[in-house]
């Protein structure tokens, strides 16, 4: 399973890097479902979801699929209520129903003086029980004229409750309070799972196959190279300045500091590859693809070059390119009735 970049044709920028990350231009483009082959059928149903609290999924499906957009469009349209292109069926399954008890005290008042005014405070022990359930939804796929799965997929889902008891009070005297001793694991049986907390867990497992069933929106980063690869970059002060814009978020600045550079030096890759990023960012990926290649082989020339000084730019190559095709994709899938 494979997820692919695949920018639009306007991208909007989201933002840039954080303080901790590899500096580059951060910008949000269309990304293609985890099973790419999803990306065929745009007229689709819900179908049958069997276990407990099956109904409950094949209702939160349906409305997924409803609910689905890119771009602000509806993904699916809906060609033939009775005769889809396909069909999402499947399973609800408990994974595990465990417990976890603990021990516990809090302050309390139990005495008042007179409103909000309290004259003596009592410690308060209480034994809590917090049930936890896990399940695990499968949606398959089916292609109903060739009656053949394409892909199966399973999400997972999680639900606790939790419940205290009073079981003992004793006089307050300046002690801490909190939770006492070790908590207490158990583990029970998944058939002993209460039906209301199945039912609770079940939508979030359902939301997660978004990703799995049609193209979104996602943030996605265009790295630079952050340390002068050649005399040219080294030289020229002002690959460090753009090199600090670029960290303090200042992308026009910045860019237009590299386009500059990459006219004055058509043979530093360094420069090359951050004029790419910036037009990767922009959603040029033509462009950026012809800058990331060219300074992919400029790079391949320079003796005992450091692999991670030059990773930026092999993996940028290899991110455009996988984009373009992706792109490609995802608007033939339009064309023929998607979105």
């Amino acid at each position: 399973m494979t997820r692919f970049l695949a920018p639009a044709l306007a991208l909007v920028l989201a933002g840039f890097l954080a303080a901790c990350a590899t500096p580059g231009y951060d910008y949000t483009a269309r990304a293609a479902p985890n099973f790419p082959e999803a990306l065929n059928y745009t007229d689709v149903s819900a179908g049958r979801f069997d276990g407990p609290a099956g109904d409950i999924a094949g209702r939160e499906f349906d409305a997924l699929i409803r609910s689905t957009e890119l771009e602000g469009r509806p993904w699916f349209v809906v060609l033939s209520a009775d005769q889809p292109q396909g069909v999402y069926e499947g399973g609800v399954a408990v994974t595990s129903y465990r417990g976890e008890i603990r021990l516990e005290t809090e302050r309390r008042c139990a005495e008042y003086d007179g409103p909000f005014d309290c004259e003596r405070e009592k410690i308060v022990e209480m034994e809590c029980t917090k049930e936890i359930v896990d399940v695990q939804v499968t949606a398959s796929l089916i292609d109903l004229a060739a009656r053949r799965t394409v892909f199966t997929s399973a999400q997972g889902g999680t639900t606790e409750r939790e419940d205290c008891y009073d079981v003992a009070e004793y006089p307050y005297t300046n002690q801490s309070t909190g939770t006492i001793g070790s908590t207490i694991f158990e583990t029970y049986g998944n058939y002993e799972a209460p039906y209301g907390m199945i039912a609770d867990a079940v939508p979030a497992a359902v939301a997660q196959f978004r990703f799995d069933i049609a193209p979104y929106m996602a943030t996605f980063r265009a790295e630079i190279v952050t340390k002068p690869l050649v005399g040219e970059e080294a030289g020229d002060a002002r690959f460090a300045a753009a090199v600090s814009a670029t960290k303090r978020g200042e992308f026009i600045g910045a860019c237009a500091q590299w386009v500059e550079l990459a006219e004055a030096y058509p043979n530093a890759p360094g420069i090359q590859h951050n004029a790419g990023a910036c037009a990767e960012a922009r959603g040029d990926l033509a462009t950026a693809h012809s800058q990331y290649a060219h300074a992919a082989e400029l790079a391949k020339q320079i003796p005992l070059l450091k692999d991670k000084d030059a990773k930026p730019i092999f993996n940028a190559l290899t991110r455009v390119n996988q984009g373009r095709y992706e792109n490609t994709l995802i608007d033939r899938a339009k064309d023929t009735g998607g979105s």
